[in-house]
Parts: C-alpha cells; sequence; structure tokens
C-alpha cells in the first residue's frame, strides 16, 4: 500500500492536486509454498501472515494461513494483538493480548 498526501492549488487552474508518498509498508512476497504479508497502517496497526498450501497437487491439498493483527485504540490508549490460523475448517482466533501504553508521567513516578 502506497499512502499519498497531495496539495491543492487554486486560482487560473481550478485544482491541481501534487501526489506526495508519504509511507510505503505493504510487503507482499510469494513464496514456493504460499506467500508472505507484512503490512502497517498509519495508525499504527499491523497485521503479518504466512499463507501456505498442504498436500499440494493431492485431493487433500488446501490453503492454511497463520497470522497476528494488531490494532490501536487511540481512546484507551491499548494495543490488541491477535493471533489466528484459518484453513478448511475456518477462522480461529488462538490468542489475544492487549497491551496498555504506559503514559509519560506514569513513568516518571516509577523512575523515583
Amino acid at each position: 500500500m502506497i499512502i499519498l498526501s497531495g496539495t491543492t492549488f487554486g486560482g487560473l487552474l481550478d485544482a491541481i492536486f501534487i501526489p506526495t508518498i508519504l509511507q510505503e509498508k505493504y510487503q507482499l512476497m510469494p513464496t514456493k509454498e504460499g506467500y508472505r504479508l507484512n503490512l502497517e497502517e498509519p495508525d499504527g496497526s499491523r497485521r503479518e501472515e504466512v499463507g501456505m498450501v498442504i498436500n499440494p497437487g493431492t485431493p487433500e491439498e488446501e490453503l492454511v494461513v497463520m497470522g497476528t493483527y494488531s490494532v490501536y485504540d487511540e481512546k484507551t490508549d491499548t494495543d490488541t494483538v491477535t493471533m489466528y490460523t484459518a484453513d478448511k475448517d475456518g477462522y480461529k482466533p488462538r490468542y489475544m493480548l492487549k497491551n496498555r501504553k504506559l503514559s509519560a508521567n506514569t513513568l516518571k513516578s516509577m523512575a523515583g
């Protein structure tokens, strides 16, 4: 994913949009067995995923996907990280972890 920012100028021309690339945080890497995906959104949300074809070329062939994603909630200052798998039996979240960040004042008070 390429994230663009733009500037619009008015005047003689009604609008000129000049895009600027702010950041590129997307990687899709095909592998012999499947793929790897890494994605980071501007809000800090992240996703890492591996897809693999199990038993290729057989009647039991299936795609298995394993990964994690994290979502940041500004209101609670909390990151929620979910580990998951998805296969012929569906999507299954395996583990969820919530990380609350410590504020600067909390860190100062812990330092003494």
